[in-house]
């Protein structure tokens, strides 16, 4: 049974109501994994694998054939142990942490905030670039279209409209479309934009700001053989085409033993070449040309790189995700630097934050876990008798999973 204490129990409501309001990543994200983890013995370095939905193509007439199902399996890991745990030499404030509001305000909130930035920044670090699907033009300060365009293409990916579509905004980004929209005769939008310099609803997302969305910056591409549109630089030719599956270029007539692509990195098709994404409630051709992620930096090697994108290329069947193989000698096109605003349904995001296993002998340890945000925290409050001191430790395990094809990156 766990070794509960009614003061301990009660600074760490007041930590996690804190740490909660500092959070917006992990607030938004699906956490239906949850309770899976909370049956484990062991919590830091387990893994639950989850189901992606299924596909299937369908049929017409009375004739009928069986489908192959395709099951998308994904891991999610618990990988993460953030911590904060301070010292105390006097019993001022030990023996009396449930009552002093110097301790609550002054000591917990700024651990509470640690903790969330931390796990803030670790779901935004690992999201961010592992997204291939983008609108907007780097150089091209972000405006009221460039979010309304986000929005089409993400209805045309088939990702759901049921409400729980977000924004995740940079500062300075957010404080450029603010002011773009000033000037909207639309008294909500108008008002947040004027009187706040915030955004809140705005076509169908919900808005918030966030430190951790970087400014991405782009590998040197290739030479200058060709134009490339507004935005772009040459990212070299296809040199193993077709590709009809799997999620490796070759590419040549890139710059000589340099770093032509950073992970990041996004690349296109050029249109010439007929390749565009799909849409997987219909399986039509996007105007959208065909998309990719850059998963490893890529060295090339004299003017030819071989380099790893996502998502992995399916031309075929109820998975398929781009409308034809791309071919030999097909144009490859790199985004430049931009900045990064990330437009996701919440289902882009699993997070888990499951209990700990409490420590035992000699400490008071004390376990929350809300049901409605499925998150946890482990408080613990040993001593250290050779130096007469009071430990005082906050403990957050978690770990988080992405599904790209439910995210949108909007460049500026």
């Amino acid at each position: 049974m766990a070794n509960l204490f009614q003061t301990t129990k009660y600074v760490l409501n007041e930590v996690f109501v804190r740490y909660v309001n500092y959070l917006n990543l992990a607030k938004v994200s699906n956490r239906n994994i949850e309770e899976d983890f909370r049956t484990l013995k062991y919590v830091t370095g387990q893994t639950l694998n989850y189901r992606l939905e299924e596909r299937y193509e369908g049929g017409e007439g009375a004739s009928a054939k069986t489908e192959a199902v395709v099951q998308i399996v994904r891991p999610l890991s618990i990988t993460k142990q953030f911590h904060t745990m301070v010292g105390f030499t006097g019993f001022d404030l030990t023996f009396n942490r449930a009552r002093d509001k110097p301790f609550l305000d002054m000591m917990l909130n700024p651990r509470a905030k640690t903790l969330a930035n931390k796990v803030e920044k670790f779901i935004a670090d690992t999201f961010q670039t592992q997204i291939y699907q983008a609108v907007g033009t780097p150089g091209v300060p972000i405006d009221f279209g460039t979010i309304t365009m986000a929005d089409a293409y993400m209805t045309e990916l088939g990702i759901p409209e049921d409400g729980n579509r977000y924004v995740a905004i940079r500062p300075t980004t957010n404080a450029l479309l603010s002011t773009s929209l000033a000037t909207i005769f639309n008294n909500t939008v108008n008002t947040g934009a004027l009187m706040d310099g915030f955004i809140g609803h705005l076509s169908g997302f919900d808005f918030f700001k966030s430190n951790f969305m970087r400014r991405h910056t782009a590998g040197v591409g290739g030479g200058t053989a060709v134009t490339p549109p507004t935005g772009f630089l040459d990212g070299g030719q296809i040199a193993n085409g077709p590709i009809t599956g799997g999620n490796t270029f070759v590419l040549n007539g890139v710059l000589s033993n340099q770093l032509v692509f950073r992970l990041g990195d996004i690349l296109e098709i050029d249109d010439a070449n007929l390749v565009y994404m799909i849409n997987p409630l219909n399986y039509e051709p996007l105007e959208q040309r065909a998309q990719f992620v850059v998963t490893a930096d890529a060295i090339s090697t004299g003017t030819t790189v071989t380099v790893n994108v996502n998502p992995t290329i399916v031309t075929t069947g109820a998975r398929r995700n781009i409308s034809a193989p791309i071919p030999n000698g097909a144009q490859v096109w790199l985004s430049q630097s931009f900045n990064r605003t990330l437009a996701f349904h919440n289902q882009a995001i699993v997070f888990a934050a499951p209990p700990l296993t409490e420590l035992r002998g000699g400490v008071e340890a004390a376990t929350t876990f809300s049901n409605l945000y499925k998150m946890s925290i482990t408080y613990s409050l040993g001593a250290d008798i050779r130096n007469y001191e009071q430990l005082d430790r906050l403990d957050i395990a978690c770990g988080v999973a992405i599904n790209p094809e439910f995210a949108v990156i909007i460049r500026s």
